[in-house]
Order: C-alpha cells, then structure tokens, then sequence
C-alpha cells in the first residue's frame, strides 16, 4: 500500500471524524445539559478534533499532490513539515486537556457546587491555553539558540511536542489512578447510590485516558521515527480516526443518541422520548429519568441533595445548641462536633462486607460570634419551634431540589427554606475573613440602632467540614422576599444596581436587571412623598454604612406586585403599598460582602479596556462613588 493509497484512507477517516465531532458540537448548540460545565468540554475537545481533522486533511492532500507532482517536492515538502507542525500544535492542545479533565473529578469527588460555574471553565481554558505556548515558546526559543534550519527547526519541534503530549497523557493517567485509590478509600463514607453514580464517572473517563493514549502513542511514533525513510502510513491512519473514537464513547450515551435523533428524525421519534428529554431538561421527574441523564448529572444531582442536607442539618443542629447554651457575650468563636448517619439524610450506606462496621459520618462545625447573633435571632421573633419547622429536613424536601438550580456563575448556591423565612448561601473564605476582622462590630450597631435597615440581615456565619467535601463557609440570612413570597400572586423581581454595562437580562431569565426596569412600566416608582422620603433616608443610611465599612457591588433587590393591595402588617420598609395604583413594593439590599479588593481593581480595569465605557457606566467601582452612583439611581426611580 504506497502514500498516496494510504493518504486518500486518511482522508476518509478524517471526516468520519470530523462528522462526529460534528454531532457533539450540534448536541451543545441543542442541549442544554450539554451547555453546562464540564459538559463544555466535551464540546470543546470536540473542537479541538475537528480543527486536527482540517489539518490532517490538508497534510494528506499534500502527500496526494507531492505524489502526482514529484517535480515540486522541495516546496511541498516544506509545507507538509509545516502543517505536521500544526498538527503538533493542536495534539500538544489537546494533551493539556488532563487540566480540564482533572478539574471536572475534582469537583465531582470534592467540591460539585462549582460544577456548572462557567467562569472556572473558562480560566481553566486560558490556563490551558497559556500552558500550550509556553510548552511551543521555550522549545522555538531553544531551537533558535542552536541555529537549526527551518525544516530541522520544525522536525525537532515536532519531536519535542511529542514528548510533552506523551509527559501530560501519563501526568493524567496517574491521577486517574490516585482518584480510584482516594474514592475506594472513603467507600464507607459515603451513600451507596452516590458511590455507584461516582465509579460509574471515573469509569466513563478511562475511556476519555484511553482515547488520549491513543492519540499520543499514535502521534508519538508518527512524530519521532528513528528510521529515516521508514513512513507509518498505518499510524497516519490512527491518527486520522481518534476524532471519531473520542466522539463515539460520548455519542453511545442515551441522552446523547436520543437527542440526535429528536434533532434529526423528529417525526419519525417516538413523542414519548421526546417528552422525557424535554422534562429532564426542565428540571421534571420520569420514570425514565435515570436512564437517559447523563452519569455527571445524576452524580451531581445525588451529591449536592447529599451536601446540601448535611449542611442544612449541621446548622440546625448548631443553633438548636446555641439556644440551649449560655453564650458569652463576646464569644468569637465555638466549635462543635456532631455524628450521624447517612440513613438521617435519607441515602443507605455502603459496607464493604457484612461484618464491617460502618463509620459515624462527622461533621465539625465552627460558628462565628454566636451570642449575637442568637440575640439577633430572638430580637426577629425566631425560637426553637419557628427554627425547626424552617430547617428540618423533613419540611424542605422540594426546598432541597430547588436548590440544586440555584448555582451561578460563581458556584455558589442558595438554600431558601421552604417556608421562605431563611436562606443559607454559601460564600468565599475572603469575603467572611474581611466581614469577621473589623466590620461585624459596627455591622450589628448600624442592624441595632436602624429597626427599618433595609440590608438583608445575617442571622449566622460557619465554617463547616462535611465529610469528604471540601470546606464550605456559609452564612445564613433573613429573606427578604419573605412577604412578597407569602403574596401568593404573580410578581417581577429586578436585581439592581444603577449600572447599565452588562446589566440586560435575557427574556427567558426570571430576575431582571437595570436596562429592563428602565424600559419596564414600572419605571419610576410612585409612592406617596412621606413614605418615598422615608424610605430614600434609609437607603441613604444603610448605603453610607456600607460605604464606610468599605463595601460595593450591592444590590437592590425589588419586587413588584400588580395586585390589590391586602391589610398587610410591615414594621419596616421592605413592603411598601400604592394603594392608588394598587401596586405592592418590596425594597432591600442585597449581596454586600464585597470589598473593593484588588481582584475588583483589576476587574474594572479590564472592563474599562474591554468595554470602551466611561467609569461611571461600570457596575464595578470603589465604594464612595459606588454609594453615591447608587443613592442617585435610587432617588431617580422613587418618586
């Protein structure tokens, strides 16, 4: 079989791999589940193949020309080792997928409320991206050293990104290794479903490791022949077909197959699948749920319930003791330990064998000031029966799905109680280290002194270990949506900040944002001038507190409701009543935990470059003009 036979092959098999590259980049344009991280990098990888395929076939096309025309071999020769080049590129590319792939273990094993957070993908791209061409600048800039011609210039490169892609296919075989090792070893503190759900995902990526073994020992001995003259048109083949073996371990799967064939052959499919696909995707129970998700989403779906119920539960438990104990007065911090059983969360637990005993799960839990915020706690009318029937899990379960789609784009999650009173949220270490150290002294004297502050009040803040997971800082807040909530009557929710830059809400999403409240009816708010310029006071007030507190980046969080007004009974002003317009307002200030630190310097600077806009249009800006931006879009919309 001669080059030219061998390279018309490579030619086929590449578009049969670039046609199934194809279909996964058709599903994440159709699916939502494919849109979520890491189902991303499903899709990107899948890129990645496609733009080798375009490659490969232009390599190939070459050894067609070079063979029909022999006469121009010096100067095809030189594009062909050019175009091996670039495939060298892209193979190195996708060898430093192991990044991406390690990561998307990672929170599956460790820490899945960052799961779906668009922004970890795409620094986890750049830092890919930036491994890449440092891997492809350093070995030019040593190969320029040695004064090699261009053609040897480009064999050695190709030789040396064979060994970087051969170096990161083992880096990430030996992780996958020790992720089996860690996983078995905590076999016993975990849920037997959960178990099940994670050995079926690390199963499903040693077809991911085997496809990028593959392509390495492929390109590697394609690259690096120590028989001058001697061509592997076999390998040339391989190479040709990883597109498609890639495309066929993630296109085997239900959901996937399913899907293409609703795209593709919707009349001929049964309308009962289709039914099924488009209830998982919103979010719906089946019967046939678990067989066509995929494996990372029921995994997911499985942990965070799990977590999130053993977070909700050590809180609880945590304050039903701050109750019971009497606290000192300026008591910073308590540590508590608590065991239990994951049958208390409603999972059956895994033995290895009918004899063993299995583990006490222990969760340790440390709250911060825990005196005043019980003081707090019992100055809102909260005791120990109100705290039960809000927290305890037999009380929440719709609550516990609910918030599974609360995850944005920073991984973080809201619990909201199913009696709407609490919301227990996650945040970032920093964020309740700046809080902690310095401003919670003055936070509870501006909460004290102002009866009506419209800042969302935080009842608690922990640190809790859970388990395996990683370590989640927590705080637990009033609702203060609570009355708008118990309505019972349709409403619009605006998440505001008197910004316009990126402040457009699509239609299909439930919160709206600046540039939608302004084209809104409701734009300005009209409300009786006592009550208008009892409210602006307060705003005024509590955004003034946070400016000196060094805070930005809050909220206004504002409802409407275009119903007859009821006899409602409110001591502040977080539900305001225009019986004219019989129209029902709720005001209060939300996500005020962000220091104007250097991550939002360097967040306004590159939107500022980005963007091409004056600093006032920004929503990120240091705290005095923050407030004072604020205050005057405050004023403009409440009349």
């Amino acid at each position: 079989m001669n080059k030219q036979t061998v390279a018309y092959i490579g030619i086929g098999c590449t578009t049969l791999s670039v046609m199934a590259c194809l279909l996964i980049c058709i599903l994440g344009v159709v699916s939502p589940i494919y849109r979520k991280y890491p189902s991303k990098i499903i899709v990107w990888i899948s890129c990645l193949f496609i733009l080798l395929g375009v490659f490969i076939y232009i390599d190939q096309s070459i050894v067609i020309i070079e063979s029909k025309n022999p006469h121009d071999s010096s100067k095809s020769k030189k594009l062909h080792i050019l175009t091996e080049s670039l495939i060298g590129i892209t193979i190195t590319l996708i060898s430093n997928q192991f990044i991406l792939f390690l990561n998307e273990v990672k929170i599956c094993i460790y820490n899945p409320f960052q799961a779906t957070s668009s922004s970890v993908f795409i620094f986890l791209l750049l830092l890919q991206c930036l491994l890449t061409m440092v891997m492809i600048v350093i070995p030019l800039l040593l190969l320029q050293e040695l004064h090699l011609s261009d053609t040897d210039a480009l064999s050695t490169l190709n030789d040396m990104a064979s060994y970087i892609s051969f170096v990161s296919c083992m880096i990430c075989t030996f992780f996958y290794i020790a992720i089996w090792i860690i996983l078995n070893k905590n076999k016993s503190l975990q849920s037997r479903r959960l178990y099940e759900f994670k050995s079926d995902f690390v199963k499903q990526q040693f077809y991911w490791i085997f496809a990028m073994s593959a392509i390495n020992i492929t390109f590697s001995f394609y690259n690096y022949n120590p028989h001058k003259g001697h061509d592997y048109l076999g390998l040339k083949i391989a190479l040709s077909l990883e597109g498609l073996i890639f495309a066929i371990f993630h296109l085997i799967q239900p959901y996937s197959y399913h899907k293409l064939l609703q795209v593709f052959f919707k009349s001929f499919q049964d309308q009962s699948y289709i039914q099924d696909i488009e209830n998982i995707e919103y979010g719906l129970n089946t019967d046939i749920h678990n067989r066509l998700i995929p494996t990372y989403e029921k995994l997911l779906k499985t942990q965070i319930n799990e977590l999130v119920k053993g977070l909700v539960k050590a809180v609880f438990a945590t304050l039903v003791m701050q109750f019971d104990h009497h606290l000192k007065d300026r008591e910073i911090k308590r540590t508590y330990t608590f065991k239990f059983h994951l049958s208390e969360l409603n999972e059956s637990r895994i033995s290895l064998n009918e004899e063993e005993d299995v583990r006490d799960s222990i969760i340790l839990v440390n709250t911060y000031y825990p005196n005043s915020f019980t003081t707090l706690l019992k100055q809102n009318n909260f005791n120990k029966s109100i705290l039960e029937f809000t927290l305890e899990l037999q009380y929440n379960y719709k609550a516990f799905e609910k918030a599974k789609e609360s995850m944005g784009r920073s991984g973080a999650f809201f619990f909201f109680s199913q009696n709407h009173k609490l919301i227990l949220k996650t945040v970032e270490k920093s964020e309740i280290k700046d809080f902690l150290n310095g401003r919670i002294a003055s936070y509870f004297v501006h909460i004290n002194y102002h009866n009506k502050s419209l800042i969302a009040k935080i009842y608690g803040i922990y640190k809790i270990k859970l388990m395996a997971y990683k370590t989640q800082y927590l705080v637990l807040m009033e609702n203060s949506f609570e009355s708008m909530q118990n309505l019972e009557h349709e409403y619009e929710i605006y998440d505001l900040k008197g910004s316009t830059v990126n402040r457009t809400s699509r239609s299909d999403e439930r919160v709206k944002k600046d540039n939608n409240f302004k084209q809104s009816p409701h734009n300005p708010i009209s409300l009786p001038k006592e009550m208008s310029n009892q409210i602006k006071k307060q705003f005024m007030d509590d955004c003034r507190f946070l400016r000196d507190i060094g805070y930005m980046d809050y909220s206004l969080l504002l409802g409407i409701c275009l119903e007859k007004p009821q006899q409602i009974n409110s001591n502040d002003y977080r539900l305001v009543i225009n019986g004219a317009q019989n129209t029902i307002y709720s005001f209060s200030i939300i996500d005020y935990l962000q220091r104007f630190n250097y991550y939002k310097k360097s967040e306004q600077c590159f939107k500022r470059s980005m963007q091409f806009k004056k600093k006032k249009d920004l929503s990120c800006r240091s705290p005095e003009p923050y407030c004072h931006r604020f205050l005057n879009f405050i004023d403009s919309i409440i009349v």
